[in-house]
Formats: structure tokens, sequence, C-alpha cells
């Protein structure tokens, strides 16, 4: 009984001081469970109807306007064994991020991460079936660099994690490097508009002041990576024409 209660203590404490992490790693189990199970398959998820119309393909987005895939192929996994590496990945950082920036900069940052990530693989991966949160993971170890050095912290241990990442997304077949190095581009400078800017205005800019600096910023990379999406779009439905 003692356990249990420290069990359901811990998670209870989790979803109260991370509950932007919890609800994101809830959000990709249930996910996978959704797709395990109307494929009939806990290791070949990726044959049901729900990660087909959810993880990433460039050209029916470019043709068929299914943006939404940018997105949602942020919560779809090729396998278990790919979903649980990356929501190890997405609680480690989380238990190191979201406290200390805040839940809705921290949502932003993962957000906006992920699409950056989709984003391009539209330019780098056009007939490759994408799918995963390893864009949006990325992207908060770019943040978290970027807000360590401007904070004038140790990044040895996070400047490793990002080299050995790195260096995975290189050496291993099948990984987006385009998706990886495209989130964490994209994290590190949500995080200069969410984070850093905002902390270097001088003090008479007031609280207020600082929060209209900052989402403006935001919103700012925000449209310019959808330009980047539309732009990416219109050069393959414009060489798919070319090529009929």
């Amino acid at each position: 009984m003692s356990i249990q209660t420290h069990r359901g203590g811990a998670i209870s404490r989790f979803f109260r001081l991370q509950p932007v992490t919890a609800w994101l790693i809830t959000a990709n189990l249930a996910v996978y469970v959704a797709t395990a199970a109307q494929a009939r398959s806990l290791m070949a998820n990726s044959a049901s109807a729900l990660f087909e119309t959810t993880a990433l393909f460039p050209p029916v987005v470019a043709v068929r306007d299914e943006w939404w895939r940018l997105l949602t192929s942020a919560f779809q996994h090729f396998g278990p064994v790919h979903l649980l590496l990356n929501m190890y990945m997405l609680w480690i950082l989380g238990l190191g991020i979201e406290r200390s920036i805040g839940h809705a900069r921290y949502l932003g940052l993962y957000v906006l991460s992920a699409l950056g990530g989709s984003v391009t693989v539209m330019y780098t991966g056009q007939t490759a079936l994408t799918a995963g949160a390893s864009g949006a993971i990325f992207g908060l170890m770019g943040a978290y660099a970027i807000v360590a050095m401007s904070l004038r912290l140790d990044v040895k241990g996070i400047g490793l994690l990002l080299i050995l990442n790195v260096g995975v997304s290189f050496l291993v077949p099948g990984v987006s490097l385009g998706a990886h190095l495209g989130g964490l581009a994209v994290g590190a400078v949500a995080a200069v508009a969410l984070v850093v800017l905002p902390r270097r205005l001088p003090a008479r800019v007031g609280r207020a002041g600082r929060e209209i600096v900052s989402w403006t910023a935001y919103l700012v990379v925000v449209v310019l990576v959808g330009l980047a999406a539309w732009y990416a779009a219109q050069a393959m439905t414009v060489g798919f024409a070319l090529f009929r």
C-alpha cells in the first residue's frame, strides 16, 4: 500500500510540477496505443490507418494541403523502442526546463520545434515517411543550450548530449537528420525570442512589456517557419507539374 501511495504521489507531483511534459508524454503514449490497437500489432503500429493519415509525407502535404501532418507526425512513432527513447528524453528535458522558463514558454518551444523539424523534412526528406517527437526534443536541447549560455551556466552536459545525439543522427540509418537539425535550429531561435530577449530588455520596459516583446518575437519566428513550409510545398507542387 505504501509503495502504491508513493508511486501515485510521484505521478501526481509530476503532473503538478511539469504538467506540459506530463501531458505531452501522455498524448504520445495514447496515440501509440491507438495505432497499435488499430494495427493489431505492438511492433508494427505504422500499419494503422491513423498512422498513415497523421505521419509526415511531404508530397501529400504539398498536393492535398494536409498541413496538420507537420504537427501530428510529432506524436507518432515507429515501434515501442522509438517511442520509449523519445519519451525518456522528453521526461529528462522537461524536468530541467519546464519549471525554469514557465509552462507556456515551454509548450511554445516544443510545438514550434516540432514544426521546425517537419518543415525541414519538407526540404530534405521529400520522399520519406517521417514520424516522431525527435524534432521537438532536439529543439528543447537547443533551447536549453541557448538559455544556459545566456545565463553563463555550465553547458558541458547539454553540449555533450547534443554532440552525441547529432552524431547518432548522422551515423544511424533511417534517422531523419533534417528533422533533428531543423528542430534544433528552430528551438534555439525560439528560445532567444521567448527567454533570452525579455531578460535583456531594460528594467523600465516592465513585466508586461517583456511579455509583449517576447511573444511578438516568437510569432515572427512562427510566421517565418510557416512561410518556409509554404515555399517548400509550392516548390514541390511546381516540380510535380513539370514531370507530368
